[in-house]
């Protein structure tokens, strides 16, 4: 009897071990999950910007060596880094990647192989980025100023800024003795060569959420200058010349003629459907040269290159914004 007992409580005491055992594994799975997700996403990533030409013709170089680290997600990164490291220029060391060698600056003579060092410095700041908790854009300075700004970043806060920027900076000039210690306005210089993406904008209604799903069917196209159809792609204004026509409703060509036809507005009145315009992004005789649609939460859906939703709240917009116009007055159901 006492021996039957004795093997009841054994196989009780194992069960409840067993089920401790369970719970202990199930937290710890789930604790190494969340840690990753937060890892994931304290980075981010960025859209598609204005990339000229000569940087974009590296691109392809770009993706291979991303993939080699499973990091393809931050292809357009690393396209505005180079456009910034290289002035968008076909410069030799595109991505100024010779001083992460410890090499005087502009030693790399070989596009490709600046990339490969310089996707490899990207890859290491971002992963200490995610180590540490802190933000892309503490990535994205460190690329400039050193691994040494992503530690500053997490033990002031854990977020990137420009104060934070600047007091580093000072402080290795200081250190160093030193007239210049990096660029710490680099996060808004590399950004205007960035997008974002719709997750960003309001969740529009009604007539202006049909027309969403038509001009989102173009999302990813080129940019093509004078481009006015589905068949060539668009230019700014030619997207919204097709788009309106394809509606019955009849508009002017260009983007100053769209400009001078629209209803002008105040920042006050902007709302989802209204467009933004910008003056003097290219050299003509127009003062305005090109406009988006405004989508609510900074963000617009305009031709750039891609066709693709873009903050107006980044320095060169803002540079370059002209005001707010209404062309069509979108009702909500």
């Amino acid at each position: 009897m006492h021996v039957l007992k004795a093997r009841s409580m054994k196989k009780f005491f194992s069960f409840i071990l067993l089920l401790v055992v369970i719970m202990v594994v199930l937290f710890v799975m789930f604790f190494t999950l969340f840690q990753q997700q937060q890892q994931e996403s304290s980075t981010g990533t960025y859209g598609a910007g204005q990339v000229p030409q000569a940087v974009l013709q590296y691109k392809p170089a770009i993706e291979v060596e991303l993939k080699k680290h499973g990091m393809e997600e931050h292809i357009n990164v690393l396209l505005a880094i180079t456009t910034q490291e290289s002035g968008g220029t076909a410069s030799l060391d595109v991505m100024q990647a010779s001083e992460s060698l410890g090499l005087a600056p502009n030693t790399i003579q070989d596009p490709l192989y600046s990339i490969e060092v310089g996707v490899n410095y990207f890859v290491n700041v971002v992963n200490q980025a995610n180590k540490a908790g802190v933000d892309m854009d503490t990535a994205i300075q460190a690329y400039n100023m050193g691994d040494g700004f992503i530690n500053f970043v997490a033990e002031n806060g854990g977020k990137y800024s420009h104060e934070l920027a600047q007091q580093f900076s000072t402080n290795m000039k200081n250190k160093l003795g030193w007239t210049v210690y990096g660029d710490p306005k680099y996060v808004d210089h590399v950004k205007r060569y960035m997008g974002s993406s719709n997750e960003e904008t309001v969740e529009v209604t009604g007539e202006l959420a049909d027309f969403q799903k038509q001009f989102e069917q173009f999302q990813g196209m080129p940019y093509v200058f004078g481009g006015s159809s589905p068949a060539t792609s668009f230019d700014c204004s030619g997207l919204w010349y097709f788009l309106f026509n394809q509606n019955g409703i009849n508009v002017p060509r260009t983007a100053q003629q769209q400009y001078d036809y629209s209803q002008k507005i105040t920042t006050d009145e902007l709302k989802p459907g209204d467009f933004v315009f910008f003056h003097s992004t290219y050299d003509t005789a127009n003062y305005i040269t090109h406009l988006g649609m405004y989508m609510g939460n900074g963000m617009m859906f305009h031709a750039g290159d891609p066709l693709q939703y873009t903050s107006i709240e980044t320095p060169y917009w803002q540079e370059h914004l002209a005001g707010f116009g209404r062309i069509v007055d979108f009702k909500a159901e």
